[in-house]
């Protein structure tokens, strides 16, 4: 069998029915064999390769299979990097294809740059972000490879693995009979002892909550932590990655946390006399600059599949819980029988706090945003991209029962969302509504070109200010509103999306107001863009003060509401 063959055959043995890539002359070979498949398999060209990286990380999103996208060797692959550094950031599991020269085309150890056309070393190129890279030069270690990769895709923390396959390698024969696999050694776990000590803990606090993470999601437990917020009656935040994790209205939400978190998320946080924490890295933007006086009166448990992720502490006196999620918190849930409800006036004081705090930095254009998501229908996936559009998503949008949200949350790349939505839309086969600023839709747009040829039901909103928002807030208080490269007149402009929509040929709508999100009923289940008209001197708020607690969020509160609620 073609080694090629052999390669689409087990991802179609993993029920993988969705791929992407860009054509180029050393992964011909690939591309010839998908028409071999197309009836199990789909191979799918974008636009740039960038993208095709974007559209895997969101395939592995809504679908929790493996995300695969393929590229030629030199550019081709060099331009995978910056979607492969998105999927080792977000702990998304995906596989990078890229052709090679042959193998008698590689300098080897010559001391030269490049001996074959296109040639670069991408395995040392991605080493740092990836958890496994090789260069295949042998046929028959492709079953051993293949395997290995792909189990250490979604072992421990998942992420991104990458095989480099030269030409001649892509076009040999293989008997597959006599193929060397792999075998991972398997761990049992048991974590008897891990719960019952976050049993005991919960026994004694008075004010406990619950911090969810984006490796919730990234487990397929969202179902499952549901369940256990609902049987312990216990207050719960939220990453800003995971904040789909329950619906808004939920009486138990109490929003996502951090720099530009919901107020009331971090009082919650502030007050809580036990924080457990499951998946979540706890990083700067969450917990501010100075880590220990994060939730200062609160004992925290981190329960995390990443060890290293505990060398970075918050507290000293921490409880630190090396645990695969997909395992633990079933087991969790199943030992909740012995412990009672959360006393339901620590929950009375949350809900006291999220009442006096909802809308207090809301704006017009807010107000406008809460409007369109309202109209939004239940079952469909939404993407984000990176910047102000993002962060605006994850504090208005009415995020309902049976939607799922996904954004480029560590790495925070401009241009994910696009291509990410078309990769969802193929993974969960449901519609999928793109939100993009109208800077961070330029960086891959040409993936409308996508959706003219497919008429997939993709949705591109963009909220358009005129302005790279996020760093145009960021000059106003930092460099005396000298708006340089952000505003048109000063570097930066956005394009007339009407007419960009007329020639991509894609359906047209403009909102301005509350009342045109009415409009979104008229689309059908064919691709649109949807522009939202938005003032150039749009803000994010809040933010976090500096040095302040993490509930002391610039603008900064009333002090006689600040010391009431911390009172409370």
């Amino acid at each position: 069998m073609k080694v090629t063959d052999y390669i689409l055959e087990f991802f179609i043995s993993k029920g993988i029915t969705d791929i992407f890539g860009y054509p180029g002359g050393v992964i011909c070979h690939l591309i010839d064999s998908t028409t071999k498949y197309s009836e199990k398999i789909n191979a799918h060209i974008n636009y740039h390769e960038q993208a095709a990286a974007f559209a895997a990380c969101g395939y592995a999103q809504s679908s929790n299979k493996l995300g695969v996208a393929y590229t030629t060797s030199g550019p081709g692959a060099t331009n995978l990097v910056t979607g492969i550094a998105n999927a080792y950031f977000d702990s998304i599991p995906t596989m990078f294809l890229t052709g090679q020269v042959d193998t008698y085309a590689l300098k080897g150890n010559l001391p030269i740059r490049q001996r074959g056309f296109q040639e670069s070393d991408v395995v040392l190129m991605v080493s740092g972000i990836t958890k496994y890279a090789v260069r295949v030069d042998d046929p028959n270690d492709i079953r051993f490879e293949l395997e290995k990769a792909y189990v250490e895709a979604f072992s421990g923390n998942p992420g991104p693995v990458l095989l480099d396959l030269p030409a001649d390698v892509q076009r040999a024969d293989v008997d597959v009979d006599n193929l060397k696999g792999y075998l991972p050694q398997k761990e049992e776990s048991f974590y008897s002892k891990e719960t019952e000590l976050v049993l005991s803990e919960l026994k004694k606090a008075k004010r406990p909550c619950i911090l969810v993470g984006n490796g919730v999601k990234q487990s397929g437990m969202k179902a499952v932590i549901r369940k256990i917020v609902d049987v312990l009656n216990i207050p719960t935040v939220f990453s800003m990655p995971a904040f789909d994790t329950l619906p808004k209205k939920h009486k138990l939400n109490f929003g996502f946390i951090g720099a530009n978190g919901h107020r009331y998320g971090n009082f919650v946080l502030g007050k809580s006399d036990l924080i457990i924490t499951i998946g979540s890295r706890l990083d700067l933007k969450q917990v501010g600059n100075n880590r220990d006086q994060f939730a200062p009166n609160a004992k925290i448990i981190r329960i995390d599949i990443d060890e290293d992720s505990f060398e970075y502490p918050v507290h000293k006196d921490e409880i630190c819980i090396k645990a695969d999620i997909k395992d633990f918190l079933p087991h969790l849930l199943e030992q909740l029988k012995f412990v009672e409800e959360i006393d339901e006036q620590w929950v009375d004081v949350c809900t006291q706090i999220k009442n006096r705090l909802t809308g207090y930095d809301d704006e017009e254009y807010t107000k406008l945003l809460n409007s369109l998501g309202k109209q939004l229908p239940d079952n469909i996936t939404i993407t984000a991209d990176v910047g102000q559009s993002e962060v605006w998503i994850a504090q208005q949008l009415e995020v309902k029962e049976n939607q799922s949200v996904h954004m480029s949350a560590g790495h925070g790349a401009m241009g994910y969302s696009l291509p990410a939505a078309i990769g969802a839309y193929y993974g969960a086969k449901i519609p999928v509504v793109s939100f993009n600023g109208d800077g961070g839709v330029q960086m891959n747009i040409q993936e409308l070109q996508f959706l003219a040829r497919t008429k997939i039901p993709v949705y591109v909103v963009v909220l358009n200010n005129k302005s790279l928002g996020m760093i145009r807030g960021f000059q106003e208080a930092n460099f005396d509103k000298n708006y340089v490269q952000t505003i048109e007149g000063k570097g930066y402009s956005a394009p007339d999306f009407h007419k960009l929509s007329e020639a991509y040929g894609l359906q047209y709508l403009v909102i301005q107001k509350e009342e045109d999100t009415e409009l979104l009923k008229q689309l059908g289940d064919k691709p649109a863009l949807i522009e939202v008209v938005l003032s150039d001197e749009t803000l994010l708020n809040p933010n976090f003060g500096r040095n302040n607690l993490i509930q002391d969020q610039r603008p900064y509160l009333d002090r006689e509401l600040f010391e009431e609620l911390m009172k409370l």
